[in-house]
């Protein structure tokens, strides 16, 4: 892989709506990521300060029955603190009963001082918000509950 290759990765991503990629050729890996444009970074770490809001939005959330068809996941794609705005005055992406479509976004998470929006990977009605705002979360970890429609 050389130069080129590797501005035309970069381009793509810039030119995309995803914030990172990995690109692996002949042994070599090369992942890029892209820093997302936050108003007031220090502001995401007020709302950290905040949680009582998104615990009493969770706990007004009716419980998925187990084994439900019609129900879906959307997990964590990487390790790092879980935001449900990208500014502390702003309302959540998600919040319960909202409806969202593949491809909406659906949080942030924080990883290594990047801000990576999560994208919804159905469309469906959200059941339950399943982490606090602020929290750090695992890779694969649940973060909504979603009906799929």
């Amino acid at each position: 892989m050389d130069l080129k290759e590797v501005k035309k990765i970069i381009n793509l991503l810039e030119s995309s709506k995803i914030s990172s990629l990995m690109v692996e050729q002949d042994g070599l890996k090369v992942e890029v990521k892209k820093e997302l444009q936050v108003h007031n970074p220090e502001a995401i770490h007020e709302a950290a300060k905040a949680p009582k809001q998104v615990q009493q939005e969770q706990d007004k959330v009716s419980e998925p029955s187990s084994g439900d068809e019609n129900s879906h996941s959307i997990k964590s794609p990487m390790v790092g603190t879980f935001y449900v705005s990208a500014n502390p005055d702003l309302k959540p992406y998600l919040k319960v009963g909202d409806h969202v479509k593949k491809g909406d976004i659906v949080c942030i998470i924080e990883a290594m001082k990047l801000f990576n929006e999560i994208e919804s990977d159905c469309d469906g009605v959200v059941t339950k918000v399943l982490v606090e705002n602020a929290k750090c979360v695992e890779y694969g970890q649940d973060l909504f509950s979603i009906r799929i429609s």
